[in-house]
C-alpha cells in the first residue's frame, strides 16, 4: 500500500511542476516532514530542506511576477526538472531513481500543454504578468492536492486528456491544408 500512496504522491506533485517548478518540491517536503508521506527520501524532512524549498518556491513566484516572459525554454526545463525531482523526492524510498524519468515526463506534458494554454490566452487579450501568476497560484493549489494519496492519479489522469485534447486541437487548426512541393 505504501508503494501505490508514494506513486500517487510522486505522480500528483510531477502534475503540480508542469504549472510551477518549485512548489511541488516545497510541498512535498512539508508533507514529509509532517510524516504524511512514507515513502519519502531521508533529506525531504529535515527542516533546513522545508525552509529552503519554501524560499525557492517564493523567488520562483516574485521572478514569474516581475518578469513573466523571460526565458520560455529555461521555464520549461524548470518545471520539467521540478517535477523529477519532486517525484523522487516524494516517493525514492519505495522507487529509487525511476521517478526522476516519470516525473520530468509527466512534467513535461502538463508544462507542454499550459504553454500552448498560456499562448491562447494571451493572443485573446489575456495580460502576460496575469496568466503568469494564475499558473503559478493553480500549481502552489495543485501541488497541495497532488500530495493528497490517490488524487495523484486523477490528477495524472486529467492532465493526460487535456494534453490529447490540445494535441488535437493543434492537429485541427491545420487540416484541409496541403502541403505543396
Amino acid at each position: 500500500m505504501d508503494l501505490v500512496i508514494a506513486l500517487s504522491q510522486g505522480l500528483g506533485l510531477a502534475v503540480a511542476a508542469g504549472f510551477f517548478a518549485s512548489a511541488p518540491l516545497a510541498v512535498g517536503s512539508s508533507v514529509a516532514a509532517l510524516g504524511f508521506a512514507d515513502g519519502a527520501v531521508d533529506i525531504a524532512d529535515d527542516t533546513s530542506t522545508v525552509v529552503f524549498l519554501w524560499a525557492l518556491a517564493i523567488v520562483e513566484f516574485t521572478a514569474d511576477a516581475i518578469w513573466p516572459g523571460a526565458e520560455a525554454g529555461a521555464r520549461l526545463l524548470r518545471r520539467v526538472v521540478g517535477g523529477g525531482l519532486a517525484f523522487e523526492l516524494i516517493a525514492g524510498e519505495e522507487i529509487p531513481y525511476v521517478g526522476l524519468v516519470v516525473g520530468a515526463l509527466v512534467a513535461a506534458g502538463v508544462a507542454l500543454t499550459l504553454r500552448q494554454m498560456r499562448i491562447r490566452a494571451i493572443r485573446s487579450g489575456g495580460d502576460v504578468r496575469g496568466t503568469a501568476v494564475i499558473e503559478d497560484g493553480a500549481g502552489v493549489v495543485t501541488a497541495f492536492v497532488g500530495a493528497i494519496p490517490i488524487i495523484g492519479y486523477a490528477l495524472t489522469i486529467a492532465a493526460g486528456v487535456l494534453f490529447d485534447r490540445t494535441r488535437r486541437r493543434d492537429q485541427e487548426k491545420y487540416k484541409g491544408l496541403r502541403v505543396l512541393r
